[in-house]
């Protein structure tokens, strides 16, 4: 943090300097224009450049440990921002890496090859912010993730499995969706034009959007688990006994959607009441987590365990949700 003196210019003119290292860093010059965005006290200052600025970068396999932790780098890349993402295929085992490249494609949102030489590939993000807001994902991912845990109490009640086996395929669109937002929230952080564009009101949000985002990947991945549990649970016992677990998932959810509901709404009252329902939900957990040392068949406990277990986080998610929609609204007021 740095001081600056304001000076007057021409009788009405309020004027300070810029840091001389922000100007260096930022390839500021004499005639260039700032863009100012008032908050309250203070004032932001950015460049306005970043509509046509395009981020470039270019990586040799020869420098990555393995075709593994050359998608993670992809996946960090894609979040902080980047355009364009070229590899080079310097290792003659390059087609391994390749296959790494393309596997990329089934989790991030907007990504193309536009260029596949025996010497390089090249990835383009293409994605238009106002095609795409924050709050429109967000919601996407609650619409989903309520989907499949109201299909998973039918899957539990019908013994479907086909059902079961559609939910376990739903995830992945969560995960694609989550990149996206992280990448979108790293880049409001930074420019307060991209935020306002992303439908997000201030860029302090982004630390409670960030949360949530987490939370309903998280979401997703439990009724997975869950669902992945019940074909195990289906094999070894098909005539199980469900019935508290369906009211369970049945309570879950609902206490999931008010939990979301507090979010997008900055409802404080609803956001109450989530927690309230919480507390009926800890001690139906209780009692059928007591009832699962009645059963005989090892296995089959194990796997109701293992649900019930993956259904309480569902709902301690939902809490979390709903601190988030409370913090956010209090800072709104």
């Amino acid at each position: 943090m740095e001081a600056r003196k304001v000076y007057v210019s021409g009788g009405s003119t309020y004027v300070i300097s810029l840091p001389k290292k922000w100007v260096k860093k930022t390839n500021l010059k004499p005639g260039d224009s700032l863009v100012v965005t008032e908050h309250g006290s203070s004032l932001q200052i950015g460049t306005s450049v970043i509509e046509t600025e395009s981020r470039t970068k270019e990586i040799k396999i020869s420098q990555i440990m393995s075709s593994d932790a050359l998608e993670r780098i992809l996946i960090a890349f894609y979040l902080v921002g980047y355009d364009t993402i070229k590899i080079k295929l310097d290792r003659k085992d390059h087609l391994i890496y390749r296959d790494s490249i393309r596997n990329i494609l089934d989790y991030l949102i907007g990504v193309e090859i536009v260029e596949d030489t025996n010497e390089s590939m090249t990835l383009e993000i293409m994605l238009d912010y106002r095609r795409m807001s924050t709050m429109q994902i967000l919601q996407r991912m609650f619409s989903i993730n309520r989907s499949m845990l109201l299909d998973l109490g039918k899957a539990l009640k019908n013994m479907d499995i086909g059902l079961a086996k559609d939910i376990i395929m739903r995830e992945k669109e969560i995960d694609r969706l989550y990149f996206l937002v992280v990448r979108q929230l790293k880049s409001a952080v930074e420019y307060q034009q991209i935020a306002e564009k992303l439908g997000i009101l201030s860029q302090r949000d982004c630390l409670g959007y960030r949360i949530v985002v987490k939370v309903l990947e998280r979401i997703a991945d439990h009724i997975e688990n869950i669902s992945k549990n019940y074909i195990q649970l289906f094999e070894v016992q098909k005539e199980s006994q469900l019935d508290e677990f369906i009211n369970l998932t049945r309570n879950v959810a609902d206490t999931f959607e008010k939990s979301v509901q507090a979010l997008f709404g900055r409802n404080n009252e609803m956001a109450e009441m989530v927690f309230q329902e919480l507390k009926k939900i800890e001690k139906s957990h209780s009692h059928i987590s007591k009832e699962l040392f009645k059963i005989e068949d090892i296995q089959s406990a194990i796997l109701m365990k293992a649900m019930l277990d993956s259904l309480g986080r569902i709902a301690s998610y939902s809490g979390d949700i709903a601190e988030v929609a409370i913090n956010m609204s209090t800072e709104a007021s």
